[in-house]
Order: C-alpha cells, then structure tokens, then sequence
C-alpha cells in the first residue's frame, strides 16, 4: 500500500508536464500560500512522509485545500472534500482530481442549480447538480473536468485527493 502514494504522485507529475505541453496557459484557485513555486530547472518531489503531514495538518486545522505547488500556469494541491462543499463550475480552468484515500459519487455535466459568482476566481459556485452523471469515485480513480462542465461530489466518505488545475483558455 506504501507505493499507492508514490504511484499518485507520479501519475499527477507526469499529467502536469502533459497538460503544460498540450495547455502552455496560466491557471488560478485559491491563494498559493506557502506554496512552493515551481522551478523551470528541474522536477519537484513531495516525499510520503510530507504528504503524510499535510493530510494531518489540514485535518487538525479544519482546512481543506493545501496549495504544494504554484506552477504560474498549474497549481497542485492537497484536497479534503466534504458532504458541504459546493459543486462548481471554471469557466477556464480544468481540473484532474486523483483519489488518494475515502470514497464518493462524482457528479459531472447536468446543470448547476442556484449559480452565484465566486469572487477574485473564475468559478461559479451551486447548490447541487441536476441532471449530471454519477460515478463512483474511489482510490486510485483520475477525473478530468474540462471548463465548462459543472461538476460536485456526494455521499462523501473520508475523500482526499489530489487536484491539479490549470487554465486552458
């Protein structure tokens, strides 16, 4: 099971030199923090044990999204989803999520119910989803969420996740 979490991060860093070639465009979300800033030179690693970190400190904090990489054009960033969280949707941003640990129902496409502009990002927050696919969406799972498509998570069991986003217009 230790090399679950290896495998993820390689699965996300190969993804985000992926979607750079195939993007090459600037991304948003939410403040980097203390991110790291990602260097043009050579690759970033974020070790087990880190991650391990991050995870608990989010938890014992209350927060639920860690920025570990601002890529300018990209961000990576540790995840906590719950019941509460509102589905969205980027008018220009994509998002790939990567299920570490829980479970849940990925919710895609339909319509956002009760739209309302997020301030500063590009993301237009809802109630819920009508009409959208579900999937279930367990460890190991990738979603890619093109902009444009609303997208929200429900029946939320322990969910934590990586998540990349980045701009693509």
């Amino acid at each position: 099971m230790k090399e679950r979490p290896l495998r993820i991060l390689a699965i996300i860093a190969i993804s985000t030199v992926a979607l750079l070639g195939l993007c090459g465009t600037a991304a948003h979300g939410q403040a980097a923090d203390s991110a790291a800033k990602a260097r043009t030179d050579k690759a970033s690693y974020f070790g087990h044990g880190d991650i391990e970190n991050i995870w608990k400190d989010l938890e014992a904090k209350h927060v639920i999204n860690k920025r570990v990489l601002e890529g300018g054009q990209y961000s990576i960033n540790v995840r906590i989803v719950e019941e509460s969280t509102a589905p969205l949707v980027h008018s220009t941003s994509a998002d790939v999520w990567v299920m570490e640990e829980g479970s849940a129902v990925a919710v895609t496409g339909g319509t956002l119910l009760d739209p309302k502009k997020r301030p500063n990002v590009d993301d237009i927050a809802g109630s819920s989803i009508q009409g959208g696919t579900e999937q279930a969406f367990m460890p190991g799972d990738i979603l890619f969420v093109p902009p444009g498509v609303p997208h929200g998570f429900k029946n939320i069991k322990g969910f934590r996740a990586y998540l990349i986003r980045f701009n693509v217009k």
